[in-house]
């Protein structure tokens, strides 16, 4: 049982009066007379359960709670803000060295409580640490040794999550290029991986970094969700979830990369108000948004939001990142690739098409795609295209003719888009600046048939095309 009478003997004279004062303020009687007759040491258990009409089981309640209320007092409330935090944590040593055994046990038990609670396994280690020392000639000495040593792993654990979480960003980007099996393979392996270590260490951090591989395999490449919840479901849960941590907590400031999501999925099932919310939240962060790299797929807003204003009847908005210098990094390959696309198609919304073929040459030029067909088809045709409305129509010739001899050369029938697309844009070639032909609406209507899935091409592209093509 709580050694609380010794507890409350032992606390510091302004300790006791604060406490006191509290209990008389909130009118808690039963409390504070329990608190003045352990620290005055005049009356028996006995005489304290008989003077306030309880029974022992009432009586253990009442001190268990004041136990509890003295140690709020003790460690304060660290919930919100990591300064309190490693404040109360700073403290140990000098409460350790300068306080009974059982203050100091109250002390280190009420700041296990509140780190547990959110999960803090990194700042656990230290208050299991100082457990170990003070229970050293105790019987509880191997319990908290147990403690520290399970959360060391923890730790370890959520350190290995976060490194997948990395990969699978990594993997994530390599799949966007190439849309190839083995990419997806490594995508569900990681996927696989991320499961295995939540079933071994359920802890909040790992549940978070399992739900955004679920949603991301969901929104980037056709997964279905977990049978356990749909995909609103699980985006709300991971978004309580990351509420529910404390300000101190490094995984809050993931929130961005959850509101981004939000906004992918209710672009994708068209809940314009919705989106809205979450396209003001995204958009006002989007100068730094594309730093959150290692924990999600944020590159992809800049083509998704460019879509979304199509969609709104609101592209003229775009022009206000022109010349806008996002923060990335630029080590990332994925990210530079999408900001150029997205200013190339800046460029050619400010009525700048010279620009905007300029700018898709540019990453062509820096970037080897030759293992990565598809994105490199999707910047192809986007410039054939550029081309086609500057009236160069023998450079969109030479590149149109050149996927179409990769296509043949190396067996990509599933690309049947691409060809449909490519006839349209011959069409243009052959009848320069005729109107639209019969067949050519013929081929667009096939193109926006078979344009979706993994083999989706040109995706900020296409609102143009069935503006000039249907």
């Amino acid at each position: 049982m709580i050694k609380l009478r010794k507890v409350i003997s032992d606390l510091a004279e302004d300790f006791y009066k604060s406490i006191e004062e509290n209990l008389i303020k909130n009118k808690a009687d039963n409390f504070l007379f329990l608190f003045q007759s352990y620290r005055s040491k005049t009356i028996s258990d006995d005489g304290i359960i008989k003077t306030l009409n309880i029974n022992s089981n009432s009586f253990y309640v009442l001190k268990s709670r004041l136990y509890d209320k003295i140690q709020e007092f003790m460690s304060g409330d660290i919930h919100s803000n990591v300064e309190e935090v490693i404040k109360q944590l700073h403290l140990i040593p000098q409460v350790c060295y300068t306080s009974s055994r059982e203050i100091a046990a109250a002390f280190l038990q009420k700041l296990e409580k509140d780190l547990l609670r959110h999960d803090m396994h990194n700042e656990l280690l230290v208050v299991y640490s100082a457990l170990k020392k003070i229970h050293l000639y105790s019987e509880k000495y191997f319990f908290y040794s147990q403690l520290y040593n399970k959360h060391i792993a923890f730790s370890l654990s959520i350190e290995k999550s976060e490194e997948i979480l990395g990969n699978f960003n990594l993997a994530l980007g390599q799949y966007f290029f190439s849309r190839s099996t083995k990419s997806h393979e490594t995508l569900n392996f990681l996927k696989k991986g991320i499961s295995e270590h939540y079933a071994l260490n359920p802890s909040k951090q790992i549940e978070i970094i399992k739900n955004l591989i679920e949603l991301k395999l969901y929104f980037f490449c056709g997964e279905p969700i977990n049978k356990d919840y749909s995909v609103e479901e699980m985006l709300m849960q991971t978004q309580k979830i990351l509420q529910n941590l404390p300000e101190s907590s490094p995984s809050r400031s993931w929130l961005p990369v959850l509101d981004y999501l939000f906004f992918e999925y209710y672009v994708s099932i068209n809940q314009t108000k919705q989106a809205q919310i979450y396209y003001e939240k995204v958009n006002a962060l989007r100068d730094t948004l594309l730093l959150y790299n290692n924990i999600a797929f944020t590159p992809n807003f800049l083509i998704t939001k460019i879509v979304y204003l199509q969609q709104q009847d609101r592209i003229s908005e775009l022009q206000g990142d022109y010349g806008n210098n996002f923060l990335y990094d630029p080590e990332d390959r994925h990210s530079q690739v999408m900001l150029g696309i997205y200013n190339a198609m800046i460029s050619f919304y400010a009525g700048k098409p010279k620009e905007a073929a300029s700018r898709l040459n540019e990453i062509l030029n820096i970037n080897s795609f030759k293992d990565f067909f598809h994105i490199n088809t999707d910047i192809k045709l986007s410039l054939a295209y550029f081309y086609l409305c500057l009236k160069e129509y023998d450079l969109a010739d030479s590149i149109l003719k050149n996927i179409s001899r990769k296509i043949k050369s190396d067996g990509l029938e599933k690309y049947t888009n691409v060809i449909d697309l490519i006839k349209v844009f011959n069409e243009d070639i052959k009848q320069g600046e005729n109107k639209i032909t019969a067949k050519q609406k013929d081929y667009f209507t096939l193109f926006l048939a078979r344009n979706n899935g993994e083999n989706k091409i040109i995706s900020p592209l296409v609102y143009e095309l069935k503006k000039k093509y249907t």
